[in-house]
């Protein structure tokens, strides 16, 4: 897989000029790297895969891409709610609530662990 690094700069001209190549958005995914996170944006067309990279940090805001992608709320509001990062002009923002979970980013790295509460039977009399 050819994967294209870019800045964070320059995610929404990339997807403005991928949507201008006739290109639609597969998907946007997010995962931890050595140094930060890493946010690839995947496009096809006619079978053509391209991919694009940006390497964050936890306190990187990031452009969305909904001006040229608006199904991509999808992706971001997920991002968020796993990971803590923020889209910045977002076309649908769920503000946190797209997905639930039991504590706050559970993918971000050195997560809090849940607390597992164990209960006890009472003994039959």
């Amino acid at each position: 897989m050819n994967v294209n690094s870019i800045t964070k700069a320059d995610v929404a001209k990339t997807a403005a000029d991928m949507k201008n190549q006739g290109y639609r958005l597969v998907v946007v995914t997010c995962t931890p790297a050595a140094e930060g996170y890493d946010i690839t944006y995947s496009y096809d067309k006619e079978g053509e895969l391209k991919h694009y990279r940006i390497n964050v940090s936890e306190s990187d805001k990031i452009d969305s891409i909904g001006k040229s992608y608006g199904g991509a709320f999808v992706y971001e509001n997920e991002i968020h709610d796993l990971y803590g990062f923020t889209f910045e002009g977002m076309t649908l923002d769920f503000k946190g609530t797209f997905i639930r979970t039991s504590i706050p980013f559970p993918f971000k790295k050195q997560a809090a662990e849940p607390t597992v509460t164990k209960v006890k039977k009472e003994e039959q009399k």
